[in-house]
């Protein structure tokens, strides 16, 4: 079956009837099943059924997308991206889609360090070893000399205590440390599932964290917020289906400042 995602913000004007009833009409003429997807509130609709689109009450800038899938989704994907480049702020779509920059268009209040790392073939403590090395490297960088191994085994010690893994396909590995100098958040997706150490299952995708001590209220509140998003398997699923790595910052980065909004 072939998928298809476009990616966009609602624009000032947002979404009104009359534009999601010709959403509706584009949807119906292909043999795929279209679904709107609002990923700032979490909350989904068949992109044929306008009403309930309403019901998720989107609001100008949310972060949405329009997930495709059927025998003929490659072709319903051209024609919607159309549709979305009239009528929002198209951030990806189409068949093939140029990299985005997502700090472009979500911006965290705060400065925290992203380290993409995609379609990894690591195993969990290679992962760990190879955040440790992607974060001590940058501390250095700035000025900041911490090695590899200190940042390592802080990471294994937060493990030995409880897996990290948050089913649906998440980890959530995080240390809070005095060592460091800035917030940093590895994004790793993996190349095939990973063996977690968890009863609730294997992940595809590994969110890390490391924050340096005492942390400022920012970092706690956007991150004690992204973990609690962690828990509903819907937002997990956003996550895990969202290969692009560009795209899937960008989700990240758009849930970290809902407190913000």
């Amino acid at each position: 079956m072939i998928t298809r995602r476009i990616t966009f913000f609602i624009g000032k004007e947002g979404l009104p009837a009359w534009r999601l009833n010709r959403l509706k009409t584009l949807a119906g003429h292909f043999r795929s099943v279209t679904i709107f997807v609002n990923l700032s509130q979490r909350k989904s609709a068949n992109a044929e059924q306008p009403m309930h689109i309403l019901s998720l009450s989107a609001l100008p800038n949310d972060l949405c997308q329009l997930q495709i899938e059927g025998n003929d989704a490659e072709l319903a994907s051209m024609v919607l991206t159309a549709f979305v480049e009239e009528n929002a702020v198209l951030i990806s779509g189409g068949k093939s889609s140029a990299p985005i920059v997502p700090s472009e268009y979500e911006t965290l209040p705060f400065h925290c360090m992203i380290h993409r790392v995609p379609n990894a073939a690591l195993d969990k403590h290679g992962l760990l070893a190879h955040f440790a090395l992607l974060v001590a490297e940058d501390e250095c960088k700035h000025g900041n000399l911490v090695d590899q191994e200190t940042l390592f085994d802080a990471l294994y010690k937060r493990e030995a205590v409880s897996s990290t893994g948050m089913g649906n396909g998440i980890a959530l590995p995080h240390v809070m440390l005095n060592s460091i100098k800035n917030a940093h958040l590895m994004i790793a997706t993996t190349s095939s599932s990973l063996d977690w150490a968890s009863q609730r299952g294997d992940v595809t995708c590994v969110i890390g964290l490391m924050l340096p001590t005492p942390p400022i209220r920012e970092h706690l509140v956007a991150f004690s917020g992204f973990s609690q998003q962690l828990i509903e398997e819907e937002f997990c699923g956003y996550l895990t289906q969202n290969k692009q790595s560009d795209v899937l910052e960008l989700i990240i980065l758009n849930a970290l400042n809902v407190p913000f909004r």
